[in-house]
């Protein structure tokens, strides 16, 4: 099949998961630090000790390879349908807080983790079993969504929580949530290709490849070292997370900007983030993948300098944001593609949730760094120079992977 042939003939799976990924996990990054100077200010918390909110990152740690086991199993439609119902639920709860951090805390651990039904942990299974030539190209496509959604929506939540109130505008995104998640579920095919089913006629020997148990499906995952390597290199790549997500707005205010540039700096970073997934998604497609994910994550290093740095200049901050919201792109385009390339799809979600278990473990690991550092210093630079250095040195990881060989086309592996 020729490369845009794989598009026409998988364009309701491609649909599904382009919309399921816009109205789910992946959304909540651009637009929860929106929140954050309007809790702030009404609850009287601290900065390091919202900072703190990275930590609920470990709850997920504990029901992402449980959703990768049962995606592999049962399929993405059942899973994501859950999520889509669940999600909603948790940011009406947002908007009933009372001013409770550890009720913020634990809304925010079940965002996390019901969002995990919505993440690419199971919408890019769509993607990994009826995409070869242009897999690339095609998580770049279901990547992407969220990032337009995210240079929009976060200029929409300014305005509503400006005249309306926060409440309401945790409200909105709960409507926008439930509406396009409801809609990805019913593009999703009913009967996928590649699940490990147990129990037919076809897996009672015990002895095919999909007749794995959750457990012999993850010895088979860590056994091998581009697993390894894949993790630490994400995990790294991951610590500057907090950033990105409640901090976002408040790093970009403690550089001396305004809060209507604020939100144009947060656009910049979703544009970026479109560009590093379009950009990525392509040579990915053309280019050894470790060449690749090790220059697509190098970029946030030279944004947190620069960053650093900006004191009040509103073009050095908006460039910063730009350059982190390119590696931002490409971070989710990367494990997606790595994970396919050096595992069986009847493992893939499994193995990409224990790839996202160490994304999830570096973002946690860095907001208690950023916590510390807020307390100390009183100041983002410091961590901010601390970042560049690990993300550095995650991209060296990634050199570390050897070239997969070719994967076997679809055909032949569904056939």
């Amino acid at each position: 099949m020729s490369y845009l042939g794989e598009f026409r003939q998988n364009a309701r799976p491609l649909a599904a998961a382009a919309i399921g990924s816009g109205s789910g996990l992946m959304v909540a990054a651009y637009t929860t630090s929106v929140f954050s100077p309007y809790l702030l200010k009404d609850f009287g918390w601290s900065r390091s000790q919202f900072s703190l909110l990275g930590l609920t990152m470990f709850s997920t740690v504990l029901v992402l390879p449980l959703i990768g086991r049962l995606t592999d199993r049962l399929g993405v439609r059942p899973v994501a349908l859950i999520g889509a119902l669940l999600m909603p639920l948790c940011f009406i709860a947002y908007s009933l807080q009372n001013g409770s951090f550890y009720v913020l805390l634990t809304i925010s651990a079940s965002v996390l983790a019901v969002g995990s039904l919505t993440s690419p942990v199971v919408y890019c299974r769509l993607i990994a079993e009826n995409f070869d030539k242009a897999r690339g190209l095609a998580l770049f496509v279901v990547t992407g969504v969220p990032a337009l959604v995210g240079a929009v929506l976060p200029r929409v939540l300014v305005a509503v929580n400006d005249h309306w109130g926060w409440r309401v505008g945790y409200r909105v995104l709960a409507a926008y949530f439930l509406v396009g998640g409801l809609i990805a579920v019913m593009l999703t095919p009913r009967h996928e290709r590649g699940l490990d089913h147990r129990g037919d006629a076809a897996s009672e020997t015990a002895q095919t490849p999909s007749s794995l148990d959750r457990q012999s499906a993850f010895r088979e995952i860590v056994r091998k070292p581009a697993f390894w390597l894949i993790s630490g290199a994400i995990l790294l790549c991951a610590l500057p997370t907090s950033l990105h997500a409640s901090q976002m707005m408040l790093m970009l205010l403690d550089t001396g900007i305004d809060k209507p540039s604020a939100a144009n700096a947060i656009s910049a970073f979703a544009l970026g983030s479109l560009l590093g997934r379009a950009g990525c998604g392509l040579a990915l497609d053309r280019f050894p993948p470790p060449l690749v994910a090790a220059a697509a994550m190098s970029l946030p290093a030279l944004g947190y300098l620069l960053i650093a740095g900006a004191h009040g200049s509103v073009p050095v901050v908006t460039l910063s944001m730009l350059l982190i919201g390119v590696s931002f792109g490409a971070d989710a385009d990367i494990p997606s593609f790595l994970v396919a390339r050096y595992f069986r799809i009847e493992v893939f979600s499994s193995a990409m949730s224990l790839t996202y278990c160490a994304i999830l473990l570096g973002s946690a690991s860095g907001a208690l760094l950023l916590s510390g550092s807020l307390a100390h210093y009183k100041s983002f630079e410091p961590f901010l120079y601390l970042m560049s250095g690990a993300v550095l040195a995650g991209c060296l990881l990634f050199l570390g992977l050897r070239r997969p060989a070719p994967p076997p086309q679809v055909a032949e592996r569904f056939a």
